[in-house]
């Protein structure tokens, strides 16, 4: 049986008229990767394996006893499943049941401590704002997203939802001079406004930025129970760390509120929800949008979905390609087609699942010159009939480059307008 195909150039020439249409409401979904591939190697948070193995290795010093118990508690959990959720989660679960006896080697008392240490890390590891020097802003990724916002002129301006902690897209915003409402409200001590949250109309005209799981700077405030921002707030105080108990917190305010938002958002008409950089791994927000696009009239999630991977023995593989994939399964059967993921050698487009290949070779006229979202393979040696280089047969297949972070952000920054030399000279300058 032969494997459905899609031409990357027919599905990019529609996403191409989403970004240059004024009528299209566009939001976009953030994830952990946009914090990993920055455009600056010296800033960027590290992926899970690494971060798993620096918050180790720091916890690990703080005594023998702590050694020897994550040593425990790694082997209960088995190396393949051991990452900082996994580690995170046992550790809250122990302090849960401890009471007064001990597990692995600790009381309560230390369980307690070794939770706020990993949180400390964690805090440590996304603060990554602190060794962004005013040369390096320009170059990152998330200003090349804030330069097509601030040049794109739109009837509704773009919403940014992240599930990130940093401060990454605020600077970038802000770099430009882009006004946004990012659900706070006042100057001395602002306050999560849950009333503007919840009601579409409110600030209108300005980009919102909406931080789905909480933010550096964020803490409750104890006298009256407000979400505060404070850039003094410990580690533990408002964020959802990644443990079993994100998902029971995610349906506590102002979680809940700013995930209602991003359903609302999906449930308008003529709604497109780019995703990039996330890994579709939190049910509970994989649940909304699933029920929100059956819910909605024509709205659609376009996912750039980063699926290629390194086994054990180092061979490639493509996470799409399997059919149990959890991405590749959502969007086949639980999102009534209204969600096309697009995976690195793979896309499923309309409800169906097919590798990437071109149809014919690229021209040198295109508008869009198909390098900015698709890396051709090379043409293999052959004698077949076909297209050819000599003794060589093009294929058209490739890999799609857009679920890359950097990739995505030049592209869109390239279908921006043209901007004045004096507005472009004063963001550089």
């Amino acid at each position: 049986m032969n494997l459905h195909t899609h031409d990357p150039r027919e599905h990019i020439r529609g996403i191409h008229q989403i970004f240059i249409s004024d009528k299209k409401r566009i939001g976009f979904l953030f994830g952990a990767g946009t914090s990993f591939e920055t455009g600056l190697s010296t800033v960027q948070i590290p992926a899970i394996a690494k971060m798993t193995a620096l918050i180790v290795d720091e916890l690990e010093n703080l005594s023998p006893k702590i050694r020897t118990a994550l040593q425990e508690i790694k082997n209960e959990i088995r190396s393949d499943n051991f990452n900082i959720e996994s580690l995170l989660s046992t550790l809250e679960s122990k302090k849960e049941v401890i009471g007064v006896g001990t597990l692995n080697g600790l009381n309560a008392t230390e369980f307690v401590s070794l939770v706020t240490a990993v949180k400390t890390q964690v805090k440590t590891l996304v603060s990554i704002h602190d060794k962004l020097l005013d040369a390096d802003i320009p170059k990152l990724a998330h200003c090349k997203v804030a330069s097509w916002i601030s040049k794109a002129r739109r009837a509704f301006p773009a919403e940014i939802y992240t599930t990130n902690y940093d401060y990454l897209f605020e600077i970038a915003l802000e770099h430009f001079g882009i006004a946004y409402f990012d659900a706070f409200s006042g100057s001395y001590e602002p306050f999560f406004c849950s009333e503007a949250v919840e009601d579409l109309k409110a600030y209108s005209q300005l980009v919102k930025l909406w931080k789905l799981h909480g933010s550096l700077g964020w803490k409750l405030r104890k006298k009256d129970d407000a979400v505060v921002k404070d850039k003094d707030a410990a580690a533990e105080d408002l964020m959802i760390f990644p443990s079993y108990l994100k998902y029971s917190n995610s349906k506590k305010q102002p979680y809940v509120g700013l995930i209602d938002r991003l359903c609302a958002f999906l449930q308008q008409d003529d709604a497109v929800l780019i995703t990039c950089g996330y890994s579709f791994g939190d049910r509970h927000i994989n649940e909304r949008i699933a029920t929100s696009l059956r819910r909605g009239g024509n709205s659609h999630v376009i996912a750039m979905y980063y699926d290629e991977f390194r086994d054990a023995k180092g061979n490639v593989g493509y996470g799409l390609a399997d059919p149990n994939n959890n991405v590749r399964k959502m969007a086949t059967h639980e999102t009534s087609g209204k969600m096309s993921v697009y995976g690195m050698r793979h896309a499923v487009i309309g409800g169906r699942f097919g590798e990437w290949k071109l149809r014919d070779e690229p021209r040198a006229d295109e508008t869009i010159k198909v390098s900015q979202y698709f890396d051709e393979d090379a043409a293999v040696p052959s004698a077949a009939t076909g297209a050819h280089k000599g003794d060589e047969k093009w294929e058209g297949t490739g890999k799609c480059v857009l679920p890359d972070f950097l990739r995505l952000a030049e592209f869109l920054d390239s279908l921006a307008p043209a901007i004045s030399s004096d507005k472009v000279a004063s963001h550089e300058a």
